[in-house]
């Protein structure tokens, strides 16, 4: 990132400014036919000033994208709280489901950045999954690579079923979630690290 202090109240707002005019023309035009002039122009900053807080506009993109996906999941997953088994799954999805609408309503469902899309939420949801597991101690690393592979397995699903469901939406995000919950449980079950999943 740029040379400012990422936490100066002043640059936080900064950021902001540049983040909502990198959506609003996100809804307007397409991501590969976008300009940093164009962003600085919306957003009625310096181009200079872009620099100092984004190397270019693909790290604008993650950081956006990600930054959404955190202020959605401290909603349903409030930073500090202990969430285990079924209800963190509930809660992911849950999170994932209102991502995906907004993300997809204000980009206004643009091809080129539904990969973008896709490998943001699937990292976030693995992250979110592995530092859940992070207390079960003492792993080998034969077990921490089925963790690993565990985490990868369910994030993938949640991720791949959620966007099948917002295609169509013939159902509450609630109603969608307990109906395919069983089959994400299953699979966490399969860890069996030292009984983690009753503590997961």
């Amino acid at each position: 990132m740029g040379l400012v202090n990422p936490n100066d109240p002043r640059a936080k707002r900064t950021r902001k400014y540049i983040q909502k005019a990198f959506t609003d023309l996100l809804a307007e035009m397409d991501f590969e036919d976008l300009s940093i002039q164009d962003i600085m122009d919306r957003a009625e900053l310096n181009r200079a000033t872009f620099y100092n807080h984004y190397q270019d506009k693909y790290e604008l993109l993650e950081l956006t994208m990600s930054g959404a996906f955190t202020e959605i999941l401290s909603k349903w997953i409030p930073p500090g709280t202990r969430m285990q088994g079924a209800e963190l799954l509930r809660n992911l999805m849950l999170a994932v489901c209102e991502w995906q609408i907004e993300m997809t309503k204000q980009l206004n469902a643009r091809r080129t950045l539904s990969q973008a899309l896709e490998d943001n939420a699937k990292q976030q949801l693995y992250n979110g999954i592995i530092s859940c597991m992070e207390h079960v101690k003492d792993l080998s690393a034969e077990e921490r690579r089925r963790m690993e592979w565990v985490a990868t397995m369910i994030s993938w699903s949640i991720y791949g079923v959620v966007v099948k469901w917002c295609q169509c939406q013939e159902e509450p995000a609630e109603q969608f979630i307990e109906q395919v919950l069983p089959f994400l449980m299953s699979n966490l079950r399969t860890l069996d690290l030292h009984d983690s999943e009753e503590e997961f």
